[in-house]
């Protein structure tokens, strides 16, 4: 078959998940959207955003009529242009604000959280309708996904912005998160003048109790297990400490560490414990990873899942397993010690015998170690972003061919195809099963290939799958040619690959949710970009790409196309192909 165009097939799709799934998978918390209503035609052209009530004429000297000046609209602020002006033109309001308030968050996938992060501090109108603030909304939707600073710096410009707990939140978070106890103990009792919620109450017993003022600090307490908050055992332990040395003070835990915790540990001078580490705050691990508290082991556990979120670069993330100092039994033999402990110690083992090794192949070698450890024990798009860094002075030689689909798979989940392109082809140059999947990878991938797109290729493909492993190999292909398809990349009659074991075969899978996939189709066939990419985030969920399913991966994929985001579709494929051994 030939490929059809995005838009078509998505209309397509959605009556297929209806027939197939009249209920979410298992375990998926289904949206719960407005009642689906008919797109509204598109405008020729932008408009002006509301701006308010319509200007009052005044009679000025000599009949001359003054208005006055119309209120600044903020809502359509942002912080990049990387939409156009008229991406949620079209959007029903309802519909907007619910979907990006429930955006999941964090997102450890890093096509998907660039994309979500672009609709979101992207400058462009706001959808039309009553609603609430759009840029607070966006505000507290970047807070969520780990951008405190942008998220703080679109606040800013709102000018309601400390009547609004989220956004106030974002501002006071930034401020803890910078160490600027003064400023977020100001922002503090401004945001108190219109919420009273725990939290701020909270942060304003430490900062009396940073002033010197325990009393209060300790009559706010016992005003708040009145109102029957329940009690915060790490948060009481670091609010008696504050303004102490640290000695004496045992604090095991605190596992759900926000910025007002990275507060009170500098206020009480502690150390935090191990499993701040696990705090499910991108902006908080990032400060851990990146400060100077704790052991560089500690900074490491918290620097691994700050840069799957986003948060710290990889980078940084090679500089803080290099600070990690080793015996000389784990150094000697950092694959065997990795096996022993598979936490970021035996990481740092594998990444710093990778940068050690001078000869290419050494390094290659130590670098397919590394990698191996992330596909078994998990993190491997973290460690291939790391490990790649390492490669810019290493040719795709042929003397390197036997570890060059790895090294390609690395670069490529590490966002850099050109650099990919050439291990590909040593790869494909080496042995016949190699070219099969060298070739997938790079269609999928968008970059060059020799020769036409030829059902012939899809064929030495499927063999190759089942000579690795047969068992498996009917899934993979199936995950294949949805791939293919869905970047309208799949030659003619490329489906019967995955049909090679019968037409008759059938197979239980996971289904989306068909309120999202019909709500995503809509906005596709109807050109809302900024719509179609969350509905995208909602429908692959904070994992992205990796372990999705072929029928949501189709409906994604195409739904980008339709609105333009190829780029998008195309890395989302690649992480979804090399997460599932392709």
């Amino acid at each position: 078959m030939t490929a059809c165009r995005a838009s078509a097939r998505l209309a397509c799709l959605s009556l297929v998940a209806f027939a197939a799934a009249a209920a979410p998978a298992a375990g998926q918390t289904p949206l719960l959207l407005p009642p689906a209503r008919e797109a509204p035609a598109r405008p020729a052209a932008p408009t002006a955003p509301a701006a308010g009530p319509a200007a009052t004429p005044l009679s000025g000297p000599a009949g001359i009529q003054i208005e006055q000046a119309k209120p600044l609209d903020t809502q359509g602020i942002g912080l990049i242009d990387g939409l156009a002006e008229d991406a949620w033109r079209a959007s029903d309001r309802r519909l907007v604000e619910r979907i990006v308030a429930d955006l999941p968050a964090p997102i450890a996938s890093m096509p998907l959280r660039t994309l979500v992060h672009r609709v979101l501090a992207s400058r462009a109108a706001p959808p039309a309708g009553e609603g609430g603030d759009f840029a607070a909304l966006r505000a507290r939707a970047l807070r969520r996904l780990g951008d405190a600073s942008g998220a703080a710096e679109l606040a800013r410009g709102v000018a309601q912005r400390m009547a609004d707990e989220g956004l106030a939140r974002a501002l006071v978070d930034e401020a803890w998160l910078a160490g600027a106890d003064e400023r977020a103990c100001g922002l503090v009792r401004e945001a108190l003048g219109s919420s009273r919620h725990p939290d701020f109450q909270k942060a304003l017993m430490f900062c009396q109790a940073l002033a010197g003022d325990q009393n209060r600090a300790q009559l706010g307490l016992a005003m708040l297990r009145d109102q029957g908050v329940p009690e915060d055992a790490a948060f009481i332990t670091l609010l008696f400490a504050t303004g102490g040395d640290g000695r004496g003070v045992r604090l095991d835990t605190l596992r759900n560490a926000g910025p007002l915790s990275l507060a009170m540990l500098r206020g009480a001078k502690l150390a935090p414990p191990a499993d701040a580490a696990l705090s499910p705050d991108p902006a908080v691990l990032a400060s851990l990873a990146t400060g100077s508290v704790g052991t560089p082991e500690f900074r490491l556990a918290a620097g691994e899942r700050a840069e799957a979120f986003g948060t710290i670069d990889a980078a940084k993330l090679g500089e803080l397993y290099e600070a990690v100092e080793l015996t000389a039994a784990q150094a000697a033999d950092p694959a065997a010690f990795a096996r022993q402990d598979g936490g970021p110690r035996g990481r740092a083992a594998l990444y710093k015998a990778a940068k050690a090794a001078t000869a290419p192949a050494d390094r290659l070698a130590a670098l397919q170690r590394l990698w191996r450890h992330g596909r078994e024990r998990g993190g491997f798009a973290t460690l291939a972003r790391a490990g790649a860094a390492l490669l810019a002075d290493i040719p795709a030689a042929p003397e390197h061919a036997a570890l060059a689909g790895d090294t390609a798979r690395a670069l490529l989940m590490a966002g850099r195809a050109d650099e990919a392109l050439p291990w590909l082809r040593a790869a494909a140059a080496a042995n016949e099963d190699d070219a099969a999947g060298a070739w997938l990878l790079a269609t999928l991938a968008g970059l060059a290939w020799e020769g036409p797109r030829d059902p012939a290729r899809l064929d030495a493909w499927r063999a190759a799958l089942e000579k690795a492993d047969a068992r498996g190999a009917p899934a993979r292909a199936a995950l294949g040619v949805a791939l293919l398809s869905g970047l309208g990349h799949l030659p003619p009659g490329g489906a019967r690959v995955a049909l090679a074991q019968g037409a008759n075969e059938r197979a239980s899978v996971a289904m989306p949710n068909p309120v999202l996939w019909t709500a995503l189709h809509e906005a596709a066939i109807g050109g809302r970009s900024a719509e179609s990419a969350l509905l995208v985030a909602h429908l692959l969920g904070p994992e992205g790409a990796a372990g999705a399913s072929p029928f949501a991966l189709l409906a994604a994929l195409d739904g980008l196309r339709a609105v333009g985001f190829e780029e998008t579709a195309r890395n989302l494929a690649i992480e979804a192909a090399i997460a599932s051994g392709l």
